[in-house]
């Protein structure tokens, strides 16, 4: 009878294929990580620029003014009607470069939009996340279209 060959993997590979294996993780996270920060960031400015169009559509249709004012560095208010919600950005996202208690005014018919009572060409609301990565909504002057570059 002739002595049977060993089966299976000795420990040496399974070390080796468990570091190869670490590595891998180690990198994915870390660009995953990253991802998930920047979707993070995009998902606060596609809230914020949603409720900038929802002021300008509630004083278009209902024929009266409505308002987006932003209360701190995190936090922000909606003015439809006698309706006021305040809404706070994600964990980590907050506005860069805007001063507390800025006001856009949306005034009915036509969604005319000013800035704390006067009339602006446009106006950018830049947020930042811990990373210091921005991302912007931009107001144009006179109609008040909302746009996301």
């Amino acid at each position: 009878m002739r002595p049977r060959p060993y089966r299976g993997f000795t420990l040496i590979e399974i070390l080796i294929v468990l570091v190869i294996m670490g590595i891998v993780a180690g990198v994915g996270y870390a660009s995953l990580r990253g991802m998930m920060e920047r979707s993070r960031l995009e998902a606060a400015a596609t809230q914020v620029a949603n409720d900038l169009i929802r002021a300008r559509s509630y004083a278009q249709t209902k024929n009266v003014a409505a308002s987006w004012k932003k209360l701190s560095d995190t936090s922000y208010q909606l003015s439809l009607g006698a309706n006021l919600k305040q809404y706070s950005l994600p964990r980590g996202i907050k506005f860069s470069g805007l001063a507390d208690g800025s006001e856009v005014t949306y005034t009915a018919p036509y969604g005319e939009v000013s800035v704390n009572g006067s009339a602006v060409g446009a106006l950018k609301i830049v947020l930042a996340n811990e990373k210091g990565s921005t991302t912007e909504v931009r107001v144009v002057g006179v109609t008040g279209k909302v746009i996301r570059p």
